[in-house]
């Protein structure tokens, strides 16, 4: 794969320090020098110096190093990654008692039909946020500010993924296109734009849709005097349309976040909120254009009707993606759960039965070269399933990417070395990483190509609890097949599942 297009994060084993985050390191070693402090402390007492030596020490190791799982969750971590989980979820329990409810059904409409004016009330899991409406080559667009995030996002819809159809090299020749866009974006260091996130989303259609509507047709009294020639032509045309029971949506998303560049063209472009949007409009055709440059054809931006009815789709399938007439004000349903740790449940408004969603966060990406299409089992050949995949990419310029590719693969073979003095096995997977992220940097250096952290999220939906967990396991070995390594989430499905809609989050 090239390094101009995908820079995946490297296998992380969970036994080495090295590779612990620094939250994780900080702990190990205060707990190493409070050991010491101790066993200074009580030098005069053997048994006291012994304890206050070793008992610090392995604290630190069981709360870094020990995995366990708490009831009512289905995966094992450690304690200290637990820790950071479960209290984001008392916080979510404290705010709402567990269960969101929309305040868009009690305001109900003025006299003429029309919702009150108000700000989008967003559920658990996703920062207040406010929509600006803008023009994008003569089309209607939304800007979605985030102000508790300090970020501003826009999306365009995308006619598909422009690999599906094409052969082998016209997808390295798409790839090498979809590079350049990311090169445009990253390599500028005072461009604000500096996150892309793609979406693929997958939802049931009607295969028997058009049957339906051709015996409706027939019973109707307005086609009582049709002449039998102009209904054998549609008969014709109907069985001749190829239908499934899948539908495929794609998007890409623009995040950029709230600094003094954007802060200067958005002034330049008008006065607050609008100024900002105004910026992030141009952004936006810019990104029309460079997707048009690798040929990526662009159905439109994301307005209004178009944002509210995508995150309702995503949170309530039965609405369809396609109704674009829904108010602002109910993008979000009528109710969110999050009171149980392996999903996330929502309700529309009007509705007895809830939809169930659990959202998995990509751990390893593949560290060996893979194909442009390694993600096709994932993208098709899932049928029954709802599910949204996102990949968000924060772009940085070449120099940084080459500065970091150069730490980490200095990390690596320290910590080879150290296991080989050691007289420990290496893991062969540690092998493979140490050596593609060499790899990847000498392709960066040689190419010049901006580099890019990748975070990958992925969300399924189903009707009941069975039929979520069926679905997480198809998902799971959909995933393998595809050479990446995926973890479900606990306790904290409200937040990740935002990280599967368009405002491109999911990275620190």
């Amino acid at each position: 794969m090239s390094a101009r297009t995908y820079q995946f994060g490297k296998h992380r084993p969970t036994g080495l320090v090295g590779r612990r985050d620094l939250g994780e390191q900080v702990l190990l070693g205060g707990g190493a020098a409070t050991g010491i402090l101790l066993g200074y402390a009580f030098s005069g007492a053997t048994a006291l110096a012994t304890a206050g030596l070793v008992l610090p020490v392995v604290l630190a190791l069981l709360v870094v190093y020990a995995p366990y799982r708490p009831r009512g969750t289905s995966q094992r971590r450690t304690v200290y990654r637990w820790w950071r989980i479960k209290r984001y979820h008392r916080r979510a329990l404290a705010r709402t008692g567990g269960v969101w409810v929309s305040p868009a059904v009690e305001a109900g409409v003025r006299r003429d039909g029309t919702p009150p004016d108000g700000a989008l009330t967003a559920p658990e899991g996703i920062a207040g946020m406010t929509w600006v409406p803008v023009t994008v080559r003569g089309r209607h667009a939304v800007v979605v500010l985030q102000p508790e995030a300090r970020c501003v996002t826009a999306t365009l819809e995308i006619a598909s993924p422009g690999l599906g159809g094409k052969e082998v090299g016209e997808q390295v020749v798409a790839l090498e296109r979809w590079g350049e866009l990311l090169d445009a974006f990253g390599n500028v260091e005072e461009h604000p734009v500096k996150r892309i996130q793609v979406l693929a989303r997958q939802m049931k259609s009607d295969p028997h849709a058009h049957q339906r509507f051709i015996a409706q047709r027939d019973e109707s009294a307005a086609t009582a005097d049709v002449p039998p020639w102009l209904k054998d032509s549609y008969d014709t045309l109907a069985n001749a349309i190829s239908t499934s029971a899948e539908e495929h949506r794609y998007y890409v998303t623009i995040h950029a976040k709230f600094t003094r560049d954007l802060a200067a063209d958005g002034a330049a472009r008008g006065a607050g909120d609008d100024g900002i949007a105004a910026a992030m409009a141009a952004y936006l055709e810019e990104l029309w254009a460079r997707c048009e440059d690798a040929d990526l054809s662009v159905i439109a931006p994301l307005d209004e009707g178009r944002m509210t009815a995508f995150i309702r789709n995503t949170y309530d399938p039965d609405h369809a993606i396609w109704d674009t007439g829904l108010p602002q004000a109910h993008a979000f349903p009528r109710n969110v759960d999050v009171r149980n740790g392996e999903y996330v449940a929502t309700r529309a408004a009007g509705s007895t039965e809830s939809w169930y969603h659990a959202t998995a966060a990509v751990t390893a990406w593949p560290t060996t070269p893979v194909g442009p299409d390694f993600l096709s089992p994932l993208l098709i050949g899932m049928p029954d399933v709802i599910r949204t995949i996102a990949i968000t990419q924060a772009l940085e310029p070449n120099d940084k990417a080459v500065e970091r590719m150069l730490a980490e693969d200095t990390n690596n073979q320290a910590e080879l070395l150290r296991d080989r003095r050691r007289g420990k096995n290496v893991d062969p997977r540690d092998m493979i990483a140490a050596t593609a992220t060499g790899s990847r940097g000498m392709a960066l250096a040689t190419s010049g190509a901006a580099g890019s952290a990748v975070v990958g999220y992925l969300t399924v939906s189903a009707r009941s609890r069975e039929a979520l967990d069926r679905t997480k396991r198809t998902t799971a070995s959909r995933a393998r097949n595809a050479h990446l390594r995926i973890e479900w989430l606990d306790l904290e499905h409200a937040r990740a599942f935002a990280t599967t809609l368009p405002f491109a989050g999911g990275i620190k």
